[in-house]
């Protein structure tokens, strides 16, 4: 007989949340819409089969902010709509739905059509979970999310469908990102051929293990945890008291790594199941079981140990372990790493023609954090050299003394050269009318 454990969830739903989250699929309104400029339509979503089990995200909801441009409005077009195109913007690790706007999209936006500088377009933005699913925007873990089935398909084919404004047609659909969503907006590029038509990327993690010259990636990131933010830790307590406040952005950046490419339950066998209880109150309970049957069996787990957490994301549910790319005394760990070194995009690149027939621009700056400079010019020279992709648009820029571009100071500037870019991609002929 099936022995079955009840995870976490039971997941409880309030009966009005259920509703409004189904009913989500395409009856939001729009909101701060006026009549003279675009406007900011936000939106949260349930993708139940991408975020099953997704830490802490009970409601299986992802946070939506997109920005509609006016003169797709029946009103403002002789009463009918008018499509366009679809941009989809991937924010930094940690940061929401509104990263984008907080950095002057919306206004930008609205002036560039205005003045005829871009083609109007619809610009989907969404969150980055704080809580480490969806970083690096990747992965087929129940921990991080399905964020390979989602970007580059559930995502825009729900875009599309709840806004009949976009155009559904490749040629005019692009994805761009900053830092982490700069990785998430190649990798869903790589991982779904044909779906977008221009990439975009600002300095990221965008090559692990760097290249000639161009340092060692990730791995110099390794000493950052060990010797800045994880200075308490020893070989005796490396697994068990691994800091993951968002005081240690680095470790952050690996244990969300970790839980989408190096998660310790790599497949799980499981039932859901919806019924009603307590009719009066209308609430509903989604129970999802895990089979023990299937758990902990080779396949289904990253046997080995050597780096292995268990007691930093939810320890009693097993599922949620991940395994770090290094140890205390070894950086980086090969049996671990290599698996990360799999999901690098120099190794996805390898493998698919995503970037084939695809318009690429690059931002960079030799004074970004974390040697993302090194990664995203290591990438850069890959794609330059790969007879199958057309030579990116490279653009580099630094800030002047006492703003030097270490983050996303310039973010505004940047935004303005991505938007062109993909308006010019999606229209290279000129006007999209």
């Amino acid at each position: 007989m099936a022995k079955y454990t009840k995870l976490i969830l039971l997941i409880t739903v309030l009966a009005v949340v259920l509703i409004i989250a189904c009913s989500d699929r395409g009856t939001n309104s729009v909101e701060d819409v006026t009549l003279t400029t675009g406007g900011i339509s936000s939106k949260n979503h349930v993708f139940f089969d991408e975020f099953i089990l997704q830490i802490r995200n009970d409601y299986q909801l992802l946070q939506m902010a997109l920005y509609i441009p006016r003169v797709s409005f029946p009103h403002h077009y002789d009463g009918t709509f008018k499509k366009v195109p679809l941009l989809v913007l991937l924010p930094p690790q940690g940061a929401d739905r509104y990263y984008f706007f907080n950095h002057g999209l919306k206004s930008l936006a609205d002036e560039m059509i205005s003045n005829g500088e871009i083609e109007p377009m619809v610009i989907a933005c969404i969150s980055n979970d704080r809580t480490f699913g969806g970083y690096f925007y990747a992965g087929n873990s129940f921990a991080a999310g399905f964020y390979d089935n989602l970007i580059g398909d559930a995502l825009v084919e729900y875009v599309e469908a709840a806004y009949p404004i976009t155009l559904c047609d490749p040629s005019k659909r692009g994805i761009g990102g900053v830092g982490m969503g700069s990785y998430g907006a190649f990798r869903a590029a790589l991982m779904h051929p044909g779906v977008f038509t221009s990439v975009s990327g600002n300095d990221g993690p965008l090559d692990f293990d760097g290249g000639p010259d161009r340092g060692a990636g990730l791995i110099d990131l390794m000493d950052t945890v060990l010797l800045t933010e994880q200075t308490h830790l020893g070989a005796d307590n490396f697994r068990s008291t691994f800091d993951s406040s968002s005081t240690c952005p680095v470790s952050r950046m690996f244990i969300g790594g970790s839980l989408a490419f190096t998660p310790h339950d790599t497949l799980l066998d499981y039932d859901t199941i919806i019924r009603e209880q307590t009719p009066n109150l209308g609430d509903y309970y989604v129970a999802i079981v895990i089979d023990d049957q299937t758990r902990g069996l080779p396949g289904y787990i990253i046997t080995d140990s050597v780096t292995l957490v268990d007691s930093i994301v939810m320890e009693d549910a097993n599922n949620f372990d991940f395994h770090l790319p290094f140890s205390f005394t070894e950086k980086p760990y090969a049996p671990i790493w290599n698996i990360w070194l799999e999901n690098n995009l120099e190794s996805l690149l390898a493998t698919s023609d995503g970037l084939d027939n695809t318009d690429i621009w690059i931002g960079t700056s030799p004074q970004s954090r974390y040697g993302f400079y090194n990664q995203t010019m290591s990438w850069y020279e890959t794609l330059e050299a790969d007879p199958g992709v057309d030579t990116p648009v490279l653009r580099t820029y630094t800030g002047y003394e006492g703003n030097p571009a270490e983050d996303d100071e310039y973010l505004y500037e940047l935004l303005r050269e991505m938007l062109i870019f993909h308006s010019q991609s999606f229209y290279p002929d000129g006007s999209g009318d």
